[in-house]
């Protein structure tokens, strides 16, 4: 009999992972899968999923307002739900969704509950008051899956779950999915951008102070001196945008920094594939998607020792790890890149993705988890 596992999301209306796992579990049909989205407006992809075989259910959630009675109401449409479907496990990736469904789980007797540990740091950062709501989320948990080891480090440190809850299951993606891309691609984005014969040094993030954008501009100063050639790239969305323009008109780097705003999820792959090198100046990360994508499309990193870059690469071999603030050693790791075999770098980190950070690999640690 199949398992029915109950998967949330809180504010996501397409989270990559989903359609992953759906195409995995259709091979095997191993269990019967039902996806529960706490948004606005419905997901545009619930055709898809239904097509697929998947129950879709929508709740409404608006984040950027006040949520107090948002989640008292949530919470009780969820233990509703789960009383009506009765699912086997319960799966949750983010606060919002974390907090309402894994108490309405607990009440409705659902046996195994699950908390994808996704966005952990940011109260430990901003808003320290709410880690005993994190403590919570883990109290109703029966299982807390970071995703990296800096995130089990700092779950252990401020939360104090017992630690035989704690599992780490490193990300994954579709490697197919994230290099989809042709030349002519390329091309057409290196036009946009007017990136054409210049060595391009790309971020993707979100554009908040936790990214150390600021520290790259700084860094891109320097680098510019001694390569001439190069032009930088900031690929995302956030409140710090404007912030980080004036930065870049008070350092006069208007001619060699570039802020796209954000582009449409499909030309994802066309940007790392017009990137010659990838730079990450982050505080902090619970993952980091954005290094398995850089490393499955083969493109050498310049990153802080966060994330996955902390548990699976190594300094000058496959990426180069700079200190966290520190422009000058951005720099540094800008001209250690242009000095070096950047094929070969990035060669290695690829083959390591594909040991670690492939869909199938997280498919199946999930598939264990959920099993046993």
């Amino acid at each position: 009999m199949q398992k029915h596992v109950v998967m949330i999301i809180a504010n996501s209306p397409d989270p990559s992972y989903f359609k992953w796992f759906t195409a995995l579990n259709k091979k095997q049909e191993e269990f019967k899968l039902t996806y529960v989205f706490m948004l606005t407006q419905p997901t545009p992809m619930e055709t898809y999923y239904r097509e697929e075989g998947i129950d879709v259910h929508w709740l409404y959630f608006n984040y950027s307002k006040s949520k107090y009675f948002q989640f008292i109401r949530v919470t009780f449409q969820l233990f509703l739900l789960f009383l009506r479907i009765k699912p086997d496990v319960v799966q949750t990736n983010l606060f919002d969704d974390s907090l309402t469904a894994l108490f309405a789980a607990r009440l409705a007797g659902v046996k195994k509950r699950v908390v994808t540990k996704q966005d952990t740091g940011y109260h430990i950062l901003y808003f320290p008051k709410y880690i005993k709501l994190d403590t919570f989320i883990n109290w109703n948990a029966t299982h807390i899956i970071p995703s990296s080891g800096e995130t089990k480090e700092l779950i252990m440190k401020y939360e104090s779950p017992p630690e035989n809850k704690v599992q780490i299951i490193h990300h994954g993606m579709s490697e197919t999915g994230i290099t989809n891309v042709t030349p002519e691609q390329v091309k057409a984005f290196k036009r946009k951008y007017n990136l054409e014969n210049k060595v391009v040094v790309g971020s993707v993030s979100r554009y908040i102070e936790l990214k150390g954008y600021r520290y790259i501009i700084s860094a891109a100063k320097i680098a510019v001196h001694k390569y001439p050639n190069l032009h930088f790239l900031f690929i995302g969305t956030g409140q710090q945008k404007d912030e980080l323009a004036l930065l870049i008109a008070m350092n006069k780097m208007e001619g060699f920094i570039t802020i796209t705003g954000r582009i449409d999820f499909s030309d994802i792959p066309t940007a790392y594939r017009s990137m010659d090198i990838f730079i990450h100046a982050s505080e902090i990360e619970a993952f980091g998607f954005v290094f398995a994508e850089a490393m499955f499309n083969k493109v050498p990193m310049i990153s802080t020792r966060v994330g996955a870059v902390r548990d699976v690469l190594t300094h000058k071999e496959n990426v180069y790890i700079t200190k966290f603030k520190d422009p000058s050693d951005i720099a540094e790791g800008i001209d250690y890149m242009m000095r070096s075999d950047r094929k070969l770098i990035a060669e290695k980190a690829y083959a390591i993705c594909k040991e670690k950070f492939a869909i199938e690999i997280m498919w199946d640690n999930y598939k264990n988890l959920f099993n046993n």
